[in-house]
């Protein structure tokens, strides 16, 4: 290749290519790696290469004179350039994460840590940058080749903790824990006929405790705005009959008797105890104002009433129990077959229903109900949810009957071998909910027709010329607007809240078989329903995108 038709410029930024063509004397055509020969040379082998002006230069190098008499003029191609390493600042939308591009410089200066700075702070990224990030951001972009980009995020904003609400713990357990967690011997074996003693407390007890509500932690985005977290709700105790807060410390509340506690959402009371070894045709049906422990059984036909817990250590057998807290019978509720929708024996409870097994039984309940057995063509209501097995999960089969929940179902099988009809009703408060949606949405329509008004008043109040408008009536307009968009924003805030929560309490409404669900299943929840005609194994029943499915289940 002829020398010198390379040139660097005077402030060594760009190369240059003096082109005209070599005519037919030339030894060999001139080529790219002649080119990138001399670009060593030159010490610019690193340099940014314009292609096009490379291959216009080669051309005409490498054509032949149109006439040799004519002389040939010299053409000059800019075909390189030195640049410096290139910075590119991305911010994601949500403005919590900044991440910064190097592109690998092309002979030219690398990224420092002063430009570094400098671009973030043109970018207004003022917070949550890692340093760590940066300098490990500097170290590998000097590795990098020309052109090669590297992209690491290097600012982070912190998201909101938000404060949790006041939580009452309860420091006694109650009749439901004792029958589903049965007592440990000294040999380390499980008793299931010992359920320890009876739950009571005595005057000055401790019986609950109050978390108090956090306030949370602010958050940030990159930009340095702080994001307000939302405090928890801050809750007192009630003191129910038969409890104080202690004088010592105002997060506890004691019993000022002794009795059976009964929890309620905001604390406890403690009821006094009518203690009885039976009830049969001797003591007759017993109707008591508080609670009632009973050692014994309920023997057929006998009825029992409190305002407070019903707590049985024996069994119930054709009986009728209603409580006004919870109903706890240890060792087992067992009814009779017949037709209809109604069942002899039946329990009644404004808090949960707790008992080794039923059979046979109706049952209502505010609260959960829980069997640690089995539930066997049971008719079953319950605003909370329903629970048919053990802690340990290798007892617990819910088969034949009605079931209708407010929330979920779990039990270890669902169903029998033989496809006995089990009829399962999931999440059946969502109707109350979908009415508190309309509701919502219903203010919003009647306060966007206020706004509809006010508007079409404004557009009147145009037409009149400045000069004769009242002016207290332009105030009152502009006012009446503003507020009125103030209560649009709360209402759709409002009704986005409420769909939301909808929405997650329809996700967590499941009909769960841990172990085995079986043909004869026919599951709802909402609207939608779901017959399992074939046995599965682990399953979970749940909506999703609006149809009912069987999934697999994963513990």
């Amino acid at each position: 290749m002829p020398t010198q038709l390379l040139q660097l410029s005077q402030d060594g930024q760009t190369i240059s290519l003096i082109a005209k063509p070599l005519g037919e004397d030339a030894e060999h055509a001139i080529t790219r790696s002649d080119i990138a020969t001399e670009l060593v040379d030159l010490q610019a082998i690193d340099f940014f290469l314009f292609d096009n002006a490379i291959d216009s230069a080669l051309l005409v190098i490498n054509s032949k004179p149109a006439d040799s008499d004519v002389e040939v003029k010299l053409q000059q191609f800019v075909i390189a350039e030195r640049r410096d390493a290139g910075l590119l600042i991305k911010t994601d939308p949500d403005l919590m994460k900044t991440s910064v591009t190097v592109i690998g410089a092309y002979g030219g200066t690398q990224i420092s840590g002063n430009m570094l700075i400098d671009a973030l702070k043109e970018n207004h990224i003022v917070k949550g940058i890692r340093r760590g990030q940066l300098q490990e951001l500097l170290m590998k972009s000097k590795q990098l080749a020309p052109g090669e980009k590297l992209t690491m995020p290097v600012a982070f904003g912190r998201f909101p903790v938000h404060g949790t609400d006041t939580v009452f713990e309860p420091l006694v357990n109650d009749a439901s824990q004792r029958i589903l967690r049965p007592q440990s011997t000294d040999d380390g074996k499980v008793d299931m006929l010992n359920l320890g003693e009876l739950i009571t407390v005595k005057a000055g007890q401790p019986i609950m405790k109050l978390i108090p509500a956090t306030t949370g932690c602010n958050g940030f985005n990159v930009l340095g705005k702080e994001i307000t977290a939302t405090p928890g709700n801050e809750l007192a105790f009630e003191a129910g009959d038969g409890t104080a807060i202690c004088e010592d410390d105002e997060h506890v509340l004691v019993a000022t008797k002794p009795g059976v506690p009964l929890r309620k959402p905001c604390g406890m009371q403690v009821d006094d105890a009518l203690t009885l070894k039976g009830v049969n045709v001797t003591t007759g049906h017993i109707d008591f104002d508080g609670s009632i422990l009973i050692t014994g059984d309920v023997t057929p036909g006998m009825k029992v009433s409190a305002t407070g817990n019903i707590v049985v250590s024996g069994f119930v057998e054709l009986g009728e129990l209603r409580a006004g807290g919870d109903i706890a019978v240890a060792k087992g509720v067992i009814g009779r077959q017949q037709e209809g929708k109604h069942l002899p024996c039946y329990l009644e409870a404004s808090g949960k229903v707790t008992s080794k097994f039923a059979q046979f039984v109706e049952i209502d309940a505010g609260q959960d109900v829980s069997f640690s057995l089995h539930a066997l063509h049971c008719i079953i209501r319950t605003k909370g949810a329903l629970s048919v097995i053990d802690q340990i999960k290798r007892h617990g089969t819910l088969s034949g009957g009605y079931i209708e929940t407010g929330l979920g179902v779990e039990a270890l099988n669902i169903g029998a071998l033989a496809g006995v009809p089990t009829e399962i009703v999931a999440f059946t408060q969502y109707t109350s909910l979908r009415d508190t949606l309309n509701t919502a949405f219903q203010e919003i329509e009647n306060e966007k027709a206020k706004v509809h008004k006010i508007k079409e008043a404004q557009h009147k109040l145009l037409k009149i010329p400045s000069s004769k408008r009242p002016p207290e009536l332009v105030e009152k307009v502009k006012s009446s607007i503003q507020l009125h968009k103030q209560r649009m924003a709360e209402l759709n805030m409002s009704y986005q809240n409420l769909r939301q929560d909808y929405d997650e309490q329809l996700n967590n409404a499941t009909i769960t078989a841990i172990g085995r669900l079986f043909s004869g299943v026919m599951c709802q929840i909402e609207k939608e329903k779901l017959n399992i005609l074939q046995e599965h194994g682990p399953s979970v029943v749940a909506n999703r995108d609006r149809t009912l499915q069987r999934l697999p289940y994963n513990s």
